[in-house]
């Protein structure tokens, strides 16, 4: 994209892309549908019961809320990859292998986070919710309910797995010291296994240590991405505070000698 262009070539390059954005999304939403049955069961499979919906309505207003997540999921690497070559003409080329290689990290975090969430965090909180209910008392799961649960639900571990990422931005805004959070993470592990404890399905321990060895090797990997990062800092520094005394060492060299030939 040229500096030179207008303003309002700028704004149709930005309706292009929206637009071919969009058409990508209404392509996902297509496809959604075309596989609901399928992503139906890949949704209710943590549950192990049948969805409710309370009206006349509410089986087709699910199945247009699948479909335009699945639109909005299927849409997401189109719309940022237009919205980053959008953006760089303004990003540095240094800074370019930067964001792809960050993008890159945060694709496979993401998938970490959300695979995790489905196959082990999502059936024990849906197990251990499900205890409350008695004799006197039954759930009846509704279908719009369960979908923003399970949504949510993978959505916020796919988020909470991009915590490395998250500290070494910060890092690289102001620099953290590992020793610091390193004294942290007596109340990270306490707190993972407190969290563990309450959505396990069963009291017992090994349960436990499943649902929280994740998050402290997370936060684990996250101290250790700081501590290289800042190792790989201090050693740019030391070079260069090296190279100052060796280049003005070898300038007041050059300087003397030229003196003393200048004097004979």
């Amino acid at each position: 994209m040229n500096s030179r262009r207008t303003f309002g070539e700028h704004l149709s390059e930005i309706r292009e892309k929206l637009l071919f954005s969009f058409g990508i999304f209404l392509l996902g939403s297509f496809i959604g549908y075309i596989f609901y049955n399928q992503i139906l069961n890949f949704l209710i499979t943590p549950l192990h019961s049948p969805l409710y919906y309370s009206s006349p309505a509410g089986g087709f207003d699910f199945a247009i809320k699948v479909c335009i997540f699945f639109g909005i999921a299927f849409s997401l690497p189109v719309f940022t990859y237009n919205f980053l070559r959008f953006i760089e003409p303004a990003i540095l080329e240094k800074s370019r292998f930067f964001i792809f290689r960050f993008l890159i990290a945060s694709l496979l975090l993401m998938t970490l986070g959300i695979g995790f969430a489905y196959f082990v965090g999502l059936p024990a909180a849906l197990h251990f919710l499900g205890k409350f209910s008695s004799s006197e008392i039954k759930s009846l799961i509704l279908t719009n309910e369960y979908l923003n649960f399970v949504i949510r639900y993978l959505v916020g571990f796919g988020v909470f797995f991009q915590l490395p990422l998250i500290l070494l931005l910060i890092n690289r805004i102001s620099r953290l010291h590992p020793h610091r959070l390193m004294k942290l993470q007596k109340l990270v592990i306490i707190g993972s296994f407190s969290i563990a404890a309450i959505i396990t399905p069963t009291p017992d321990f090994l349960n436990q240590t499943i649902m929280a060895v994740p998050i402290v090797l997370i936060y684990q990997l996250s101290i250790l991405l700081v501590w290289y990062a800042n190792r790989d800092i201090s050693r740019v520094m030391r070079r260069f505070d090296n190279l100052i005394p060796n280049r003005l060492g070898i300038i007041l060299e050059n300087r003397d000698a030229y003196t003393w030939r200048k004097i004979s």
